[in-house]
């Protein structure tokens, strides 16, 4: 479950959502929407890797289901050999990689591994978002901006993009094809466009602490519906299931995540 919609209807992320795209600036909610992702996706049962050199997700340590690479040189291996996975065009496990800010990706930028010249960590990780979701990997990015090599890609390489009060440049990217940008919006704490091939719908999202995370990452629960977003569904002779509390999804009023 990602949030809400303006009408309290929830939104979730299902194997159609394909790879996501969180452009934020930082205290907009990136790195929350992360957390509260990967948890829920860690207690389905699949493999999460999360690749955090900025050291925001102390809560995934010693979680079964989650591997956490915070060193720089351990998350390029893993992403070359993710790379080679696909390269190789080998199935793997359901998996789902979470990149962390522009720290690791400006890491990923720098680190240069390939035998063959301007190979980095990133080319590594373009080569998983184009065939990834074939071979079972699904990849949730976050940034402030969207990476200058992956500009002109973005956009089809990212399935569903949340974009917090996006500038004129991010719109361009990765907004609606052929829409206006929107205009003055305020900087909220995890209010952001929903773009997908469905439209784009404001979502306010749902909010996990470090230690909730934790808690629910170790637990397991059925495969949620496959589809990117769908009502609570009402059981017969059962009455419907009462929407969230507003504070519920209250967001935080720090600057912080």
């Amino acid at each position: 479950m990602l949030g809400l919609t303006d009408g309290a209807a929830p939104v979730y992320l299902g194997p159609a959502a394909g790879h996501t795209l969180l452009v934020a600036w930082p205290g907009l909610g990136a790195t929350m929407a992360l957390r509260t992702l990967a948890a829920q996706y860690a207690r389905r049962g699949m493999h999460v890797d999360v690749l955090d050199v900025a050291g925001q997700h102390t809560w995934a340590r010693d979680q079964r289901r989650i591997h956490l690479y915070g060193d720089a040189t351990a998350v390029h291996r893993h992403l070359y050999h993710l790379a080679a996975q696909v390269r190789g065009q080998r199935s793997g496990a359901p998996r789902v990689v979470v990149v962390e800010s522009d720290l690791t990706i400006n890491a990923l930028l720098r680190f240069r591994h390939y035998p063959f010249p301007g190979g980095t960590g990133l080319d590594a990780l373009t080569a998983v978002l184009g065939a990834g979701r074939l071979y079972g990997i699904r990849v949730v990015l976050a940034c402030r901006a969207v990476p200058i090599p992956l500009a002109h890609v973005a956009r089809s390489l990212f399935t569903t993009r949340l974009l917090a009060a996006p500038t004129p440049r991010t719109w361009h990217l990765v907004g609606t094809p052929g829409a206006a940008p929107p205009q003055d919006e305020p900087f909220r704490a995890g209010q952001m466009h929903l773009i997908s091939s469905s439209g784009d719908s404001p979502v306010q999202l749902l909010q996990l602490t470090g230690l909730q995370a934790a808690q629910l990452a170790s637990t397991q629960a059925p495969a949620p519906a496959d589809g990117l977003t769908r009502p609570l569904r009402r059981a017969k002779g059962r009455p419907p299931a009462a929407a969230p509390a507003a504070s519920t999804f209250q967001m935080p009023r720090t600057q912080g995540d």
